[in-house]
């Protein structure tokens, strides 16, 4: 009987050690469990969440929401700027995400074309540092001028030439463009308008900062001026064969125009000689990249297309030389993500990197909760819909 107790007890014990495995597997399904959902709430709760951060070896330094619906964000030095669809302003702080403060920038309906900084003050302190630095908010009618520290509004500049541009500040001078197609120089320390230049028809695409000294603009009209920084006098002038109403680019010695003309041109940026120029089947709307790679690269999407990839400094060759395509690729370049050129589609809300050497998609990834996305530098600022603002940092 002994025996038979034994070997009892012997059989029990198997099979409490045979149970004992799945018991175990259960305990670490549930904790598998529980840290997908734990996952799956924080992608919820960041607009862009960290599985989708850590799909592109990023990770959240902060999310911070003003509650209301975003139109533009403008990062400068250590300030974040977000503005409401209905002119509220908000100043974050770009190292915490802490909101310093908010204030109405204009009035409710009229568009806003740029939120800059002013200079420093006298004593050469760096701009924030200062009592008296302020913040310049660019409207259709007016700019207002507010206190940096408590964002109150401490005057007003009417201006004698509506912007239909975002503005470039220069200096003193904040340097946009009109429907009545002149390039206006406004100094903003003073209050007024202080040069203008004429170019064929309204002016939509911003001018953009060229080297250390040179303006680059261009019409609906077809001009293309390269004006001087500090005189706001021409360099050189070139007319192109129908308007341009895309941002420019410039990079590599060039400056770079898609062309309703079905043209992508590149300018040498210090004469105006044409360096070559890519025929399209289609008006080109959407703006060139230069990428800084592998001689110099320039992307541009083609409706007819796709994305294509073109050498910015091709030998002997006038028509431009092209690299390769990448057909159904839409969105704006928005910035390099790992030495990959990051690319926005805001209509699908996807985000893909493209490895520029290859010409091939190396990410895809969709982002169903945000509605724009910018760069400065290697930071990525994520905006919803509904006015979470993220900011994402590289890992390492």
């Amino acid at each position: 009987m002994s025996a038979v107790r034994h070997h009892v007890r012997t059989l029990a014990l198997v099979a409490l050690v045979a149970a004992t495995p799945p018991a175990v597997a259960a305990s670490a399904d549930d904790r598998d469990d529980a840290l997908a959902a734990r996952r799956a709430e924080l992608d919820r709760k960041y607009a862009f969440g960290p599985s989708a951060a850590a799909a592109i070896n990023y990770r959240i330094a902060w999310q911070t929401s003003t509650g209301d619906d975003t139109k533009r964000v403008d990062v400068a030095d250590e300030d974040v700027y977000v503005l409401s669809d209905r002119n509220r302003l908000t100043r974050i702080d770009r190292n915490s995400g802490a909101q310093i403060w908010t204030t109405i920038a204009a009035d409710p309906l009229d568009a806003v074309w740029g939120v800059t900084e002013g200079l420093p003050g006298a004593d050469d302190r760096p701009f924030g540092q200062n009592d008296d630095d302020r913040i310049y908010v660019t409207s259709d009618p007016v700019v207002f001028v507010l206190d940096h520290k408590t964002g109150a509004v401490v005057g007003r500049q009417d201006l004698e030439r509506i912007p239909s541009t975002d503005v470039v500040r220069r200096g003193s001078y904040l340097i946009f463009g009109s429907r009545m197609g002149q390039v206006v120089w406004h100094q903003f320390t003073v209050g007024q308008a202080w040069r203008a230049n004429q170019l064929k028809g309204p002016i939509v695409s911003t001018p953009i900062l060229v080297g250390s000294n040179g303006v680059a603009a261009a019409s609906e009209g077809g001009t293309f001026l390269m004006l001087d920084a500090k005189s706001a006098g021409r360099i050189w002038g070139e007319r192109l064969f129908d308007g341009v109403t895309a941002p420019l680019a410039a990079g590599g010695g060039k400056v770079f125009a898609a062309g309703r003309d079905q043209y992508l041109w590149a300018f040498d940026a210090r004469n105006g000689d044409t360096a070559w120029r890519y025929f399209t089947e289609s008006p080109l709307t959407e703006p060139p990249t230069y990428i800084d790679a592998d001689g110099g690269r320039v992307l541009q999407w083609v409706p007819t297309e796709g994305l294509v990839c073109l050498e910015a400094n091709p030998q002997n060759a006038i028509e431009g030389r092209k690299v390769w395509t990448l057909p159904g690729i839409t969105g704006r370049c928005v910035g390099q993500v790992n030495g990959n050129v990051a690319i926005w589609d805001a209509k699908a809300k996807m985000l893909r990197l493209v490895d520029v050497s290859q010409g091939a998609v190396t990410k895809t990834m969709p982002l169903p909760q945000i509605e724009r996305i910018s760069m400065d530098g290697e930071t990525i600022f994520a905006i919803a819909g509904d006015g979470r603002v993220v900011r994402l940092d590289p890992i390492g």
